[in-house]
């Protein structure tokens, strides 16, 4: 009994000493550079997008749920890819996507993979890795750069993280506007941050959260899921912590847009990590006070279109960080 007891408490011992090693150290961290494979015509990056929009209609997504994509038949200027938040869907950057058309660019709007599918309460997210979503927005990058000459990013939220990999790996972006990016949850420290997106990487399960834990999958919805994965998010979280060391070969301008009334993520901190990033030279930062009372998404604020005088508000202070007029849902 004795010896088994002995064994016993060395083999926790040896684990817990190689999980703390596996949890603080970056030896196990996924390599995530770009490999681009840039096209190179309209031609072929249409038929990418239209290969694209093929395939989502052979899956259940709800009508939300699919890619955007608002060309303008040959090659632009100016592209934009639009990526949408965590839990969300394409159309939530409708409004934007067709002012930036009407404004002279080709838009790409892809679906993150896993969502918009019709059923809200899917598994699919925690499916995410922070390899998967590495190779999307390379994808995205290789299909804006047949779209046009000049390609900027936009993100909203966890989008922010894939807007701002795209702006740190990608040499053909030149623009990146940051929409209230989830760098770090608020109520985290920094610190916490790989060792979280390690643990969680390396957990056999998922668990999740709902957005709203009082009204759970019964709150107003239009597009988005209810609840959310926490590997799904971690994986994301991934993309910021190799951003945070990563050698830039990118000299792309980047906007920050920091709502100090965001009730989900730290405004100071999204500041304070760019400012280490990118240089002041290329780095502006667009302001929302906190009196204006905006919640986290500013791109589509009141997605069942009850309040119009919020999005009205979020769109004001949008103008000056996408560099392009934005209609007035309604006035």
């Amino acid at each position: 009994m004795k010896r088994a007891l002995v064994v016993a408490a060395g083999v926790v011992t040896a684990a817990l000493v190689v999980g703390g090693t596996l949890l603080f150290s970056p030896l196990l961290d996924p390599d995530l550079s770009a490999h681009p494979e840039p096209l190179t015509s309209y031609v072929e990056a249409s038929a990418r997008i239209q290969a694209v929009l093929d395939a989502e209609a052979a899956m259940d997504l709800i009508p939300a749920g699919h890619s955007i994509a608002l060309l303008t038949g040959a090659r632009t200027e100016n592209v934009v890819v639009l990526f949408h938040g965590f839990t969300s869907a394409p159309a939530q950057f409708r409004l934007i996507a067709q002012a930036y058309r009407d404004h002279g660019y080709n838009v790409w709007v892809p679906r993150l993979p896993y969502h918009g599918e019709t059923n809200r309460l899917t598994d699919d997210p925690s499916k995410l890795t922070a390899e998967s979503l590495r190779d999307f927005a390379d994808d995205a990058i290789d299909v804006a750069a047949g779209l046009g000459d000049h390609i900027t990013v936009v993100g909203l939220s966890a989008g922010g993280s894939l807007a701002l990999w795209s702006a740190v790996a990608r040499p053909e972006v030149t623009r990146a506007v940051l929409i209230s990016p989830l760098l770090l949850p608020l109520g985290y420290q920094e610190w916490q941050l790989p060792v979280i997106v390690r643990a969680l990487r390396l957990s056999p399960v998922d668990s999740y959260a709902w957005w709203d834990p009082v009204l759970k999958d019964d709150g107003p919805h239009q597009y988005n899921y209810s609840r959310y994965s926490l590997k799904g998010m971690a994986a994301l979280l991934g993309l910021n912590h190799w951003a945070a060391s990563a050698p830039s070969v990118s000299r792309a301008s980047v906007v920050l847009v920091r709502n100090d009334a965001d009730p989900l993520l730290d405004p100071d901190y999204n500041e304070s990590f760019l400012t280490r990033l990118v240089s002041a030279d290329r780095l502006t930062v667009v302001r929302i006070p906190a009196s204006e009372g905006l919640g986290h998404d500013l791109v589509c604020p009141d997605p069942l279109g009850e309040d119009y005088a919020n999005i009205n508000t979020a769109y004001r202070y949008l103008e000056q960080a996408l560099g392009i007029p934005l209609p007035a849902p309604r006035a």
